[in-house]
């Protein structure tokens, strides 16, 4: 027990020392004070020849003459006093107190006679003037101020008592007897102690000190000579902080660590077939490009309140007219954030389309709120019907503590998802993926880029990677730790339309504010639908569906997920297509799960595809949360994450 206490003050000492800078104060003089706690090892007489006793305490005595306190004890004391210090070198102080602590401890010992049970007490009062000489080593443990502390605690007795008493049980009834009462223990001896702590510095202004310490003073005397003290010692325990005045000023620690370096190993690209490769060049291309992003029927909704505009644009009305689905940008984000508008649309070009809105809690916080869930819902119907113009009829409300199909209960990110206006129809042209075509889009010849950095230490705390391309910055991607491989998943019309490079610089931050910074470029070939047809080039046109959305936690194939598959994706392969099916994931869960889950759901979709298209060539591959191709950090992208996406590449003759 003791041992435990002694390593747990040692270990807090320790932990709150680390966020404060060494400073190794000057010669000073100062006043100390603190808590004891006391631990004596005994070896007490239970009788002395003194005693008087009852008849039945004598007996009790005479059945057991030899008895003694054998059973540690503790007890709790305090101390004050002067504390001084002047330094022998810059790293080492001769340091000492001059004062007064108490050593106050309780111990027991049970005696078994036929006649009764006997239970002694014993309490030791100890006074001490105490001169405490010691040693302090400053600089030990590098910028931490920590200092060790060595010494000797040499006690001399003021006032040393002893009070004991006995409690008799004979036939279930207690008396109490007091044997003697602060009586003078006899032949005290001065005691000797090895004194061992730990101790740290920080200043109040330029010349106050404030030192708090932990020490431990280990007894190697005897409390008495007397045989009936003999052996039974005292150690200590001492929580305490002094504050001195200093006659010079402080000295900082100056710690000597080698600079961070750091370089760039490597730069590698993986191509629609999954084949990685070290970069020359990134070549960059006009396509015709078709791209169809899936809409989650999700309007996630702040924690005990409606959507904001960071979650769904309320904005059908525009100043320009209406909203118009040619007006969306390539972007899956920005198309789902105008999930209401998308809806609007549609209803009214599909006028036998019925609409259900159903609000959610997250079941945690939100749980005890019953009426959250149809506030959300009717916000979503009264934008729909007021702003948008669709009939009240046409739209149903419904309420829900949970989500039908809810994400992780038990995981923060899978908490914000469930607070959730979700919406049906049955149409399924309602909620069907949106198709975006664009003429000269341009894509590059690798869909993700890996960058491979190394630094020479190992205590790195963040780190940042900023891609630009001509003074523009294209993505800026972040961690904490020592950096591994960072993925950047290119996105059409990323690059610009020049002959410019793509400059990167990558910043490694370590915990003492150290940091590196690696730059470099990469030397980027742009080819035009004009130099294609000047240069007799192949063309190609690029399909690409991001819309394979899977249940949390699921790989298989819905029948919607077949329906799309079968109706949007199949009748553009054909025999000299190239197919590329990248599976990914979201970030909960473990990383070794979530890849295998990617793979997974990549090949549903292969299996599904190839069955129907033969003669086209399939390449899969499964990223898991390694690559983000979209923002974790918001619902909505953690909901696309959980996708596959289909890239169709076709030659044009």
């Amino acid at each position: 027990m003791k041992t435990r206490i002694i390593f747990s003050l040692c270990l807090a000492l320790a932990c709150s020392a680390m966020a404060v800078a060494q400073t190794i104060p000057p010669a000073r003089l100062g006043l100390s004070v603190g808590g004891t706690l006391n631990f004596i090892a005994p070896s007490v007489a239970v009788w002395r020849s003194s005693d008087v006793l009852s008849s039945l305490m004598t007996d009790i005595r005479n059945a057991n003459p030899n008895a003694r306190f054998l059973n540690a004890g503790s007890g709790f004391g305090g101390a004050i006093g002067l504390t001084g210090a002047v330094p022998l070198t810059s790293t080492v102080h001769l340091g000492g107190t001059l004062g007064y602590h108490s050593m106050p401890t309780t111990i027991t010992s049970e005696q078994l006679t036929p006649q009764a049970t006997a239970t002694h007490n014993l309490s030791l009062f100890s006074s001490m003037l105490q001169i405490a000489p010691q040693i302090e080593l400053y600089g030990l443990f590098g910028s931490a101020p920590l200092h060790p502390i060595v010494g000797l605690d040499i006690g001399i007795p003021l006032s040393t008592m002893e009070s004991r008493n006995s409690v008799i049980n004979q036939q279930n009834v207690d008396q109490t007897q007091v044997i003697s009462e602060n009586a003078p223990i006899e032949n005290v001896s001065t005691r000797v102690a090895l004194l061992l702590g730990l101790g740290y510095t920080f200043t109040l202004d330029s010349n106050v000190y404030v030192q708090p310490h932990l020490t431990y003073s280990h007894a190697l005397t005897n409390v008495s000579s007397s045989t009936a003290f003999s052996p039974t010692s005292i150690s200590q325990l001492r929580i305490g902080v002094s504050v001195s005045l200093g006659f010079t000023s402080a000295k900082p620690i100056l710690v000597t660590k080698e600079p961070l370096t750091g370089s760039m190993e490597k730069i590698t690209g993986i191509d629609g077939e999954n084949r990685e490769s070290v970069i020359s060049a990134i070549n960059v291309e006009d396509v015709r490009y078709n791209e169809m992003f899936p809409l989650v029927p999700y309007i996630f909704c702040n924690e005990g309140g409606l959507p904001d505009e960071n979650q769904q644009y309320a904005n059908f009305n525009r100043v320009s007219g209406n909203f118009t689905l040619e007006s969306l940008p390539l972007d899956a984000m920005e198309v789902n954030k105008n999930l209401l508008n998308i809806i609007a649309v549609r209803m009214k070009k599909f006028p036998q389309a019925a609409l259900t809105i159903t609000g959610t809690t997250d079941g945690k916080k939100e749980a005890s709120d019953k009426s959250l869930p149809s506030v959300r819902a009717e916000w979503a119907k009264v934008y729909l019907t007021e702003q948008c113009g669709i009939e009240q009829a046409r739209v149903l409300v419904k309420s829900s503590t949970l989500p039908s199909r809810p994400s992780a209960l038990n995981d923060l990110d899978g908490i914000v998802e469930n607070r959730r206006i979700e919406l049906s129809s049955n149409v399924p042209g309602v909620l069907a993926p949106v198709l975006l075509t664009a003429d000269n889009q341009r894509v590059a010849n690798y869909d993700v880029v890996v960058f491979y950095p190394t630094v020479s230490d190992s205590t790195i705390t963040s780190w940042t990677l900023n891609i630009m391309q001509a003074g523009r910055t294209m993505r800026t991607l972040a961690g904490t730790g020592r950096p591994q491989p960072i993925r950047w998943a290119m996105r059409p019309n990323e690059l610009s339309a020049d002959q410019v490079p793509v400059d990167y610089d990558l910043v490694v931050r370590r915990e003492d504010d150290d940091s590196v910074v690696i730059a470099g470029s990469i030397p980027v070939d742009y080819i035009s639908s004009v130099r294609k047809k000047t240069e007799n080039l192949p063309d190609r046109t690029v399909d690409k569906y991001s819309l394979i959305l899977f249940d949390f936690d699921k790989s298989t194939l819905g029948g919607e997920n077949q329906r799309i598959l079968e109706q949007m994706v199949l009748p553009s392969i054909s025999a000299i297509s190239r197919v590329s099916i990248v599976g990914y994931s979201d970030r909960i869960g473990n990383d070794e799960y979530n890849a295998k889950l990617s793979r997974e759901r990549a090949e549903s979709v292969r299996a599904f595809l190839q069955g129907r298209a033969r003669d086209a060539r399939f390449y899969t591959m499964g990223v898991g949360e390694t690559t983000e191709v979209f923002s974790n950090n918001s619902p909505i992208g953690r909901q696309l994450s959980r996708t596959v996406q289909v890239i169709v590449e076709t030659p044009r003759r």
